[in-house]
């Protein structure tokens, strides 16, 4: 699914018009293409216009809203040079749906907030 979506996800099968659409605006929004670049217009109302086909103004807002903050977590993370976890950290998630909020404090103090 990873390399559907770096690939042409525009042309790919795995993918509805409607999750294209909602791709497409991500896009719009991490590569600031709404801003256009020399010789290029910009291009979020076209873009904007395909989600408007399948999408409620919420949900447009929501789209916008999660890709938004991911592309804040993903400066922030950069910034402060935040490795990803490794696997076996990640594994200790998919154990449950639910996450209890003394293991979440120690898990943060101990990784990123250098509390001990």
């Amino acid at each position: 699914m990873i390399a559907a979506v770096s690939g042409d996800y525009q042309n790919s099968e795995h993918f509805s018009a409607s999750e294209k659409a909602a791709m497409k605006w991500a896009e719009v929004m991490t590569e600031k293409q709404y801003q256009g670049s020399p010789g290029k217009s910009p291009e979020h109302r076209a873009a904007l216009e395909q989600l408007k086909k399948y999408y409620n103004n919420e949900q447009i807002v929501e789209i916008a809203f999660t890709s938004g903050f991911f592309n804040f977590w993903n400066r922030f993370t950069d910034s402060f040079e935040i490795d990803i976890e490794d696997n076996p950290v990640m594994a200790l998630f998919e154990k449950s749906t639910t996450i209890n909020p003394d293991d979440y404090v120690a898990y943060m103090r101990d990784c990123w907030w250098n509390l001990k």
